[in-house]
């Protein structure tokens, strides 16, 4: 279960790094 959370936070966070650029 925290593993999933941890997972999406890490897929969140790329996207939005992404995005930045």
């Amino acid at each position: 279960m925290i593993q999933l959370i941890l997972y999406s936070l890490i897929f969140l966070s790329s996207i939005i790094f992404i995005n930045m650029f």
